[in-house]
């Protein structure tokens, strides 16, 4: 479930604007819808493993950290 915000009193802001102002604030706006932040694929962090193909070990690669053996399945 996601939560709505109240955003009135920024639009209650951008009423107040001039027009260079508003046209100021519209490119820095755009700025920041089309920039991801940095932040947001921190997660996605190159690595050292296998030449072969993680992806197709997965499964594996999870048991053996968590330690199962073929016997564990």
């Amino acid at each position: 479930m996601t939560a709505a915000y109240d955003y009135s009193d920024l639009h209650d802001l951008i009423e107040r604007l001039e027009p260079e102002q508003a046209e100021e604030l519209r490119r820095h706006a755009l700025r920041l819808v089309k920039t991801p932040p940095a932040s947001r694929f921190r997660v996605l962090r190159s690595f050292d493993g296998p030449a072969e193909d993680v992806g197709a070990r997965a499964k594996g690669i999870v048991r053996e950290e968590l330690g199962e053996t073929d016997a564990d399945r």
